[in-house]
């Protein structure tokens, strides 16, 4: 049992098929779903990215001004 878990980890960590492994940036003039998908979670993930930073930096300002109060 524990053969086939180290080869299930070797098969997903080690062996790689490039045609379908390596990321292929979408061709804008290609229209499928899939270049739509690569580029929505881009744009989806920059969005999520930059909300969690204005909230991390108005958490800082709450925290500083509760510390310069008290």
């Amino acid at each position: 049992m524990a053969q086939n878990l180290v080869k299930k980890i070797r098969k997903v960590l080690w062996d790689q098929n490039p045609d379908q492994d390596v990321w292929k940036d979408p061709d804008p003039d290609d229209l499928t779903i899939n270049n739509a998908y690569k580029t929505r979670w881009i744009w989806y993930h920059t969005i999520l990215g930059l909300l969690m930073l204005f909230a991390n930096i108005t958490l800082m300002a709450i925290f500083l001004l509760l510390a310069i109060k008290l």
